[in-house]
């Protein structure tokens, strides 16, 4: 099983320039026989306290990345902002190799006027049993119940975290690598860039290796 993790570049309110660097950054990661890439949190509109008008593209962007998916045979991962009745959720999708979505989870951690998840669901691939949560997620009590209760073989946090002091540094990593111990499970970690970063633990919240800024993360599951 081998994993992409892409920090990618993320411009707010600008879906056709986020697009291009999409296409760009899959292409990049294909050439590393892949079979999932994961992109950051609504990589494709950003988002700004409370703009919710990217969650318009949600059927266009779904289509797009599903074409991509079929096309390359991989399993795609990335966040994006869902209309729902009269509000929007903070979501994120795993589309399978043939184009399907498989797995979508709507985010816990969310302050008012966003709708809230209420559930942690898994997927079973050829690979093992696959969750996503996304960003502040992490340190979610409740989130941290159902990934108990689910026990995925591996976890993918799509993240924007851009920390009031600049760079993530080893306080951040430690904070990650401490709520993973908890959820025993193996996790890739996506930040948007900047700042950027990507990292995997293992179960016990060991950090196995880590990107800098908007390199791409290559890790093989053996």
């Amino acid at each position: 099983m081998r994993v992409v993790l892409v920090p990618m570049y993320v411009k707010y309110n600008n879906f056709n320039a986020n697009w291009e660097e999409f296409e760009r950054r899959f292409d990049e990661a294909i050439g590393y026989n892949l079979d999932f890439v994961v992109f950051p949190e609504y990589c494709f509109t950003g988002f700004k306290e409370w703009d919710f008008s990217g969650a318009e593209l949600y059927d266009e962007i779904v289509e797009r990345v599903s074409e991509f998916a079929r096309e390359n045979n991989v399993y795609v991962i990335f966040g994006l902002l869902e209309p729902y009745k009269n509000c929007t959720y903070n979501s994120a999708l795993l589309i399978g190799r043939n184009g399907e979505v498989l797995l979508k989870h709507r985010k816990f951690q969310e302050p008012m006027k966003f709708c809230t998840g209420n559930t942690v669901k898994t997927v079973k691939t050829e690979f093992g049993k696959v969750a996503i949560i996304i960003c502040g997620d992490l340190y979610n009590k409740r989130i941290l119940k159902w990934i108990k209760r689910k026990k995925p073989d591996y976890l993918f946090v799509p993240m924007e975290y851009s920390p009031d002091y600049g760079e993530i540094n080893e306080r951040d990593i430690k904070a990650m690598s401490e709520r993973v111990k908890l959820f025993r499970a193996k996790t890739f970690i996506v930040n948007s860039f900047p700042p950027g970063g990507a990292w995997v633990f293992d179960e016990a919240g060991n950090l196995l290796v880590e990107a800098i800024g908007n390199e791409l993360l290559v890790f093989a599951v053996l």
